[in-house]
């Protein structure tokens, strides 16, 4: 741990001293205050390898650890071959099966494959190259990459911060506060997840769109950087970014208006948008909205369910998780298997992927298949109440979305301790919505920004609802965008930061 240690107290020093070269400068708030929330936010990571280990065992059985393992195959192509690893970093890499780098040094990796039907959700590539570069500062450490990820997340929130800071005058550090302590955020953006890079983005995309569109600010250094974030924004976790910046565009559109029905404008241009959104969709990919939610929500609960994976002769076969209907030989480098008589399968031709095929009954015991992978069958997935199939489905399973998206579990169904965690967000949530409903009923839905932070956490929490039903999977996926639930109850009460922290952390 001396490397972490050297890294933690260098950053430290620039943030407390140089406030990251003026990056983290502010008129309200002083260095004390982001180095203290720069050291909270690095405890999660000894919360999360604690947590991991009792769990798990080891904080390299999970997404994690792919990820972790993954982009050190990757680094380790600079050292065998050099103008591949260069090609590879700026997506100029020939990765197909059967070609030099697939063969030889991606073909052992589980994260880096990307489904070319895949449109809502993108594939893991960026993050693996980004921890492929820490790999060469690293030494093979995890928590320096854990370190670098909770480094970025923090740049993010400041840069959230900083754009929403005039609504929240006098309130600063505890919008502030709701980013770094909530739970989702503060667990999940402290491992070698994309939450971290994410929230990076996040924050890049929001002060970016601000100083451009609202405060029309056209430098070369706002340009580039807007230009960056909305690429990036496309690559990389576009079920939370796509919205988020759909819904920011259009805001600042309709806010440059000084009429007292922004919000209901607002509303009515966001749903035009969403519309022609999906238009755009089904010309450019043949699939609308609804049927990439389907497509999507599908999948998950295909692979949810875990299975034997096996291929052959151009074929890909899933057998159920069930180490009895398969015969399995170990004694080569590939382990081999042979499907027992009777056994049923699904399998997809490597021509046509996307076409899903069933065999009720295996009658060729002969036959011997690779063993690409199993997968466990998880314990979290739950069926959802209305599975997406057409345009009224959708619309009917909004509101059992949003409730599993926003309160479950809670505390009577939690299984273990991080479904305890979710439950403690599950009741914050909860607390936070009836402060702004009571708000609201006594002051009126005057603000604009209610409209704005609470339309993207509705749209996120529905994506996220309807295609990821996993609970474990909710949690994590919702943590960047539930803070703005809490923001809206913040900014409709009169609540002022406590003096004595301000006192303390405000310049």
């Amino acid at each position: 741990m001396i490397i972490f240690t050297i890294y933690l107290i260098v950053l430290c020093f620039i943030i407390y001293k140089t406030s990251l070269f003026g990056l983290l400068k502010d008129d309200v708030l002083n260095p004390k205050f982001y180095l203290t929330v720069f050291l909270i936010k690095i405890c999660a990571i000894a919360a999360f390898y604690v947590l991991y280990m009792k769990l798990y065992g080891s904080i390299y059985y999970s997404d994690t650890g792919n990820f972790y393992r993954d982009s050190k195959i990757i680094h380790n192509i600079a050292f065998s071959n050099f103008g591949e690893f260069f090609k590879l970093m700026f997506g100029f890499q020939d990765d197909g099966e059967g070609s030099y780098i697939f063969e030889n040094f991606l073909k052992p990796t589980t994260t880096w494959d990307k489904t070319n039907a895949e449109v809502l959700y993108n594939d893991n590539r960026l993050i693996l190259r980004m921890h492929a570069l820490i790999h060469f500062i690293s030494f093979g450490n995890y928590a320096v990459h854990a370190l670098f990820s909770c480094f970025l997340s923090f740049i993010g929130i400041h840069w959230i911060y900083k754009t929403f800071k005039q609504q929240f005058i006098n309130k600063e550090i505890y919008f502030f506060l709701i980013w770094v302590l909530f739970p989702g955020v503060w667990f999940w953006t402290s491992g070698l997840f994309k939450e971290g890079p994410a929230l990076f983005l996040l924050g890049m995309l929001l002060i970016s769109l601000k100083r451009v569109i609202a405060e029309r600010r056209y430098s070369v250094k706002n340009l580039i950087m807007l230009f960056i974030a909305l690429q990036l924004s496309v690559a990389f976790k576009s079920y939370l970014m796509v919205p988020v910046m759909l819904a920011t565009i259009v805001f600042y559109g309709v806010k440059n208006r000084t009429d007292k029905k922004v919000g209901l404008k607002y509303i009515v241009w966001l749903i035009i948008v969403f519309l022609a959104t999906n238009l755009t969709l089904k010309l450019l990919f043949e699939k609308d909205c609804v049927r990439l939610l389907s497509g999507r929500q599908q999948t998950f609960l295909d692979v949810s369910h875990g299975g034997i994976f096996v291929a052959a002769d151009g074929k890909y076969l899933r057998i159920e998780y069930d180490y009895n209907l398969v015969q399995l030989d170990s004694s080569a480098a590939e382990v081999k298997a042979k499907i027992k008589p009777g056994v049923p399968y699904m399998y997809w031709n490597e021509s046509n992927m996307a076409d899903t095929l069933k065999c009720g009954g295996n009658t060729d015991t002969s036959k011997i298949y690779t063993l690409i992978h199993v997968i466990p069958k998880s314990n979290s997935t739950f069926t959802p109440s209305v599975l997406v199939t057409d345009g009224w489905s959708f619309v009917k399973s909004i509101p059992y979305s949003l409730c599993v998206a926003l309160f479950k579990p809670f505390f009577y169904d939690a299984r273990n301790t991080i479904d305890l965690i979710s439950s403690i967000e599950n009741l914050m949530l909860l607390l936070f919505l009836f402060i702004f409903i009571y708000n609201v009923f006594k002051r009126g839905l005057h603000n604009p920004y209610y409209f704005y932070f609470l339309s993207m956490a509705i749209m996120v929490l529905i994506i996220i609802g309807i295609t990821s039903p996993n609970l474990g999977a909710i949690q994590r996926y919702r943590a960047l965008i539930v803070p703005f639930v809490l923001l809206t109850a913040l900014l409709s009460s009169t609540i002022k930061d406590h003096p004595k922290l301000s006192n303390f952390f405000k310049n």
